[in-house]
């Protein structure tokens, strides 16, 4: 081995330590970013909500034996695509795209009535029950700012709102009155209606929401948290939203329609 060979062998030794100390080694992670944060974060978006109708509405308004139906509830699910733009440390703006179930189940008493059944020497007291379950599809867009309060263990917590818009893909309403007093009792075959369940349930109505509107309008606000998964190279935000109706159901009646809702988006930095 020639001088000049072990004179270069020696400065390549000298010079591995010092490129090793200056190789990337920060582990920087979306949930963790010890460099900045990835400036656009996408994922899907899944969830639950509790919807609650209420103000009333009147299936047939022109009939007057159709009840009136005030406070309604019911169980949706959601899902989509979600995004997250950063516009500084600590805040965001948070825009997402989902389609929505929010359906609805309402019951109303109907004035009880003396009836003669046949039979029997003398009338009877009649009850009957109208219930009416709706159902409600929505596509909808909303754009959410971010601002983060503080972490919690290894999560950062978040407070988020912003205005929703949504096209209403689908809306329907079943309305049906059943009989509860006398057990032997039955409803007569009239014309243009369904008989059910032995005779026990009028079907009074069953298609699309009359007067339904084509676009809602709402304002959603709540808290997060982002959790890191699969050694933080994917975060989870799951949250907790009330998404507040500004328009109404349709155009006949004061029926509104808000929702607590439960989110979890799932995001990737790019």
């Amino acid at each position: 081995m020639t001088l000049s060979t072990c004179s270069s062998l020696a400065a390549v030794a000298l010079l591995l330590p010092a490129c090793a100390s200056i190789a990337p080694s920060d582990g920087s992670t979306p949930i963790t970013p010890q460099s900045p944060r990835a400036a656009v974060l996408v994922g899907p978006v899944l969830g639950l909500n509790r919807n609650f109708h209420s103000g009333g509405f009147r299936t047939i308004s022109s009939d007057a034996t159709c009840p009136y139906f005030e406070e309604g509830t019911g169980w949706g699910m959601l899902g989509g695509v979600t995004a997250e733009m950063m516009l500084t440390e600590h805040s965001a703006l948070i825009p997402r795209l989902t389609y929505e179930s929010r359906p609805g189940s309402f019951t109303s008493a109907l004035p009880d009535a003396l009836v003669q059944m046949p039979g029997q020497d003398g009338p009877v007291n009649q009850s009957i029950t109208a219930r009416s379950d709706v159902t409600y599809g929505l596509l909808g867009v909303e754009l959410l700012y971010k601002h983060e309060i503080g972490t919690l263990g290894a999560m950062r917590l978040a407070l988020s709102g912003g205005p929703a818009v949504a096209y209403v893909v689908g809306g329907t309403n079943r309305q049906v009155e059943e009989l509860i007093e006398p057990a032997n009792a039955r409803f007569l075959g009239r014309d243009g209606y369904v008989i059910e369940d032995g005779g026990r349930r009028l079907v009074f109505y069953d298609g699309e929401i009359v007067a339904r509107r084509s676009v809602r309008y709402s304002l959603k606000a709540g808290m997060q948290a982002e959790v890191g998964l699969f050694g933080d190279s994917w975060y989870m935000t799951p949250g907790l939203y009330y998404d507040f109706g500004l328009s109404d159901v349709t155009r006949a009646e004061n029926w509104q329609l808000s929702s607590l809702v439960f989110m979890v988006d799932f995001r990737r930095g790019f």
